[in-house]
């Protein structure tokens, strides 16, 4: 499955950011028009995903006093529901594809930054080896290790390619060729390995951060927290202009909210900081694009949504 997985979604996504990279000669700048890239390619996802909550926003209330009325009989509860639903014209079930597609696609798109030479240059790592064909990529780790070049035994499978990839650009000269002794380990490697810049505005996207050596580096793991975060709240504002009586339901979201930024940190610090930069773009582009189609569906696609609290205004003074 991870092999069907890694062809058919990572190895395009890997294969364009390749392309990308070689108009750009930056991994860092590569990241960031891929992931902008992506978020136009899933952008009608997104806005289909948003119409069809903003329709089921609209029949909160009615859901909630169905609930109230048949909530000991779950059957004539889903008939009623059923009804609601019929009569109203929504699908509840057609906000799901558009929300869970995007996954896979996210994931692809993760693992293409995070194991570039895998994905990006088409070099066989152990998850792709059959039989007759060498892992490629565990030969070049071989080679680091055996010659004394790095120490790449902190690292797991996942994210050993980077700093691997950071090693071998030392090797290869100002033409961008590599050594003998690396290119005759294998064909493979001779065709596809070619050398990454890794240099982003100063920072090295190869490094991991180290929270014991305070440095300019240390901005990428903090800004991937506060993004997210500004990424988090903004969605929930965005959220409360869409359907008030949402605003209800945010302190159960609280804990998560700090969490998930917190986390991003943590991971800044154990990570490549080209993952980072990702994170921090992603982050971004996810506030300019929750912000502009939250407008674009108030403007477009208005839904009237009922405010409980206003709806206790309005009753008249008997029925107080």
């Amino acid at each position: 499955m991870a092999k069907l997985f890694g062809l058919l979604i990572v190895r395009p996504f890997g294969m364009l950011l390749m392309a990308i990279y070689n108009l750009v000669d930056s991994y860092g700048l590569a990241i960031i028009l891929f992931a902008l890239l992506c978020k136009f390619i899933l952008l009608p996802l997104t806005i289909h995903s948003k119409k069809s909550m903003r329709k089921m926003s609209a029949l909160s209330q009615k859901q909630q006093a169905l609930q109230k009325k048949y909530g000991n009989n779950r059957v004539k509860l889903n008939e009623e529901m059923q009804k609601l639903y019929e009569q109203e014209g929504v699908n509840p079930m057609s906000g799901c594809l558009p929300s869970f597609l995007p996954l896979p696609i996210m994931m692809g798109l993760y693992y293409a930054i995070e194991k570039p030479i895998t994905f990006m240059m088409g070099i066989t790592d152990k998850d792709f080896v059959t039989e007759g064909i060498p892992d490629s990529v565990q030969l070049l780790i071989d080679y680091v290790q055996n010659n004394g070049l790095a120490d790449l035994s902190g690292y797991n499978d996942y994210y050993v390619q980077i700093p691997l990839m950071e090693t071998l650009n030392k090797l290869a000269d100002s033409a961008g060729n590599f050594p003998e002794s690396i290119t005759s380990l294998s064909t493979e490697i001779a065709q596809h390995l070619v050398p990454l810049n890794f240099d982003f505005f100063g920072f090295n996207l190869a490094q991991t951060p180290n929270i014991k050596e305070p440095g300019l580096i240390w901005l990428l793991p903090i800004l991937s927290g506060v993004t997210a975060l500004l990424s988090s709240v903004v969605m929930q504002k965005m959220q409360q202009k869409t359907n008030p009586a949402a605003a209800q339901m945010q302190g159960s979201m609280k804990t998560m909210l700090y969490i998930m930024p917190l986390f991003s940190v943590y991971l800044g610090f154990i990570l490549p900081a080209a993952l980072a930069v990702y994170w921090i773009t992603n982050n971004l582009f996810t506030m300019i694009q929750e912000i502009g189609l939250t407008w674009y569906m108030n403007k477009y696609h208005p839904v009237e949504v009922e405010d409980p609290k206003k709806k206790k205004k309005k009753l008249p003074k008997g029925d107080a």
